[in-house]
């Protein structure tokens, strides 16, 4: 197992690389920010024996959700302080699920607990050092591509994990790590860049030329398994082979897509109860390792599944894109989102260039982030290349937003 962690500020990406593909990704930015992993000291707003949950008050909008059954041994009262730890980030309609079971907590923290007024947060989150304790084999290997994410995470890591710790380096490639070919057995291309543009294309190709359509709705996500080009022979043994393979495959998708909530699958129809049955047993096989949750029902004749997985992050196309076009029936790539490539695309010119002048037409949208969200990875790139960025407003129509070109003598911002 292998991670790469890259990172400039207002954006940390890392994705997990297993035999030659990638099996986890994580995207965060400033502009969805997370409190997992956060560890707060609490006080009991309610307890409610009926739900077999505690109301905890944490000093945000909506109190924190605490099982009794993760808080074995405190006396959970009204008013009581209670030390927890952030498991689930917030929803629109729920507060943030939590936990008192602290595992691997920092050396300091009963200090914090004694010095600290609830409500209070103890430490600060990070969705990705809790995805590095939670996420199956420990990484032989991570590489971390920003000096300053590399220390934090480093400093962390060493007071819960060290052999974690002793994993980390620093990468002073000039080739962007999710740039380059460490995938060697997916389907989405052999760079990370090129997985993530896939995860936001609703089509996943499957081994025997069939076809998955992985479509969010605002409802639910809808999943369809199409046959597509298919060898001769039996239709029966056809259909449940693209169905197994569907049913290996979609749990991977979820994951990596960080989809969530009642999620329908359309197999193909099946008329034997018993490959019905095992294409379900496969798709309960792939969710066992899932950080998330999931219950599946059973198979209809029809080749109907529903299930549902529990939300535990903002879903990757939720994070990257926006709706756009007639009542919001498309996406394209946010603002954001493009004003973070175009940094990272300077930087790698940058770098297979080094000296050349450098410019960048930008649209007016990305223009406006780069003054916003982007304004410190940009300025920290500025100061990393020894010179600022000269920027030019430009329209895009067709939604590229960006356009690093060679500095133009006199050019400067309009």
């Amino acid at each position: 197992m292998k991670l790469l962690v890259s990172a400039q500020p207002g954006e940390l990406r890392a994705a997990w690389i297993d035999g030659g593909r990638l099996a986890d990704l994580l995207i965060q930015r400033d502009d969805h920010p997370s409190r997992l992993g956060e560890i707060h000291l609490g006080r009991v707003a309610a307890v409610d024996r009926g739900l077999g949950a505690a109301f905890v008050d944490l000093g945000l909008e909506s109190p924190g959700f605490l099982p009794l059954a993760e808080a074995p041994g405190e006396r959970l009262t009204e008013g009581a302080a209670v030390t927890v730890r952030v498991l689930r980030d917030a929803t629109a309609e729920k507060g943030p699920r939590l936990t008192a079971r602290l595992i691997d907590p920092p050396p300091d923290l009963a200090q914090h607990v004694r010095d600290a007024k609830p409500p209070c947060r103890l430490m600060a989150g990070s969705d990705l050092l809790p995805r590095m304790l939670t996420n199956g084999a420990t990484p032989r290997e991570i590489l971390i591509d920003h000096a300053k994410t590399f220390q934090l995470l480093k400093e962390r890591a060493m007071a819960v994990r060290p052999d974690i710790a002793r994993s980390m380096q620093l990468d002073h490639g000039e080739e962007p790590l999710f740039k380059r070919e460490f995938l060697t057995a997916g389907r989405e291309g052999e760079t990370v860049e090129a997985a993530i543009e896939a995860l936001l294309e609703p089509r996943v190709a499957l081994p025997s030329g069939g076809v998955l359509w992985v479509e969010p709705t605002h409802g639910m996500v809808a999943i369809d398994v199409d046959s597509g080009r298919q060898a001769a022979g039996d239709p029966r043994d056809l259909a449940l082979a693209v169905n197994l393979e569907a049913a290996e495959e979609i749990p991977r998708q979820l994951r990596l897509r960080a989809l969530s909530g009642q999620i329908v699958i359309d197999f193909l129809e099946l008329a034997d109860k018993g490959a019905r049955q095992r294409v379900v047993a496969a798709l309960r096989a792939g969710l066992k390792g899932d950080r998330e949750p999931a219950r599946v029902g059973t198979m209809a004749a029809s080749g109907l599944v529903v299930m549902t997985r529990r939300r535990g992050a903002p879903a990757l196309h939720e994070i990257l894109t926006e709706p756009c076009g007639d009542g919001g029936s498309g996406r394209h790539k946010t603002a954001a989102t493009l004003a973070f490539e175009c940094l990272r695309a300077v930087r790698q010119v940058a770098g297979e260039a080094p000296g050349t002048a450098l410019s960048l037409k930008v649209d007016p949208r990305v223009l406006a982030a780069l003054d916003g969200l982007a304004r410190l990875a940009r300025a920290e790139l500025e100061n990393r290349l020894g010179r600022t960025l000269v920027i030019r407003s430009t329209e895009f129509p067709d939604g590229r937003g960006f356009e690093v070109v060679p500095d133009a003598p006199g050019s400067g911002r309009g």
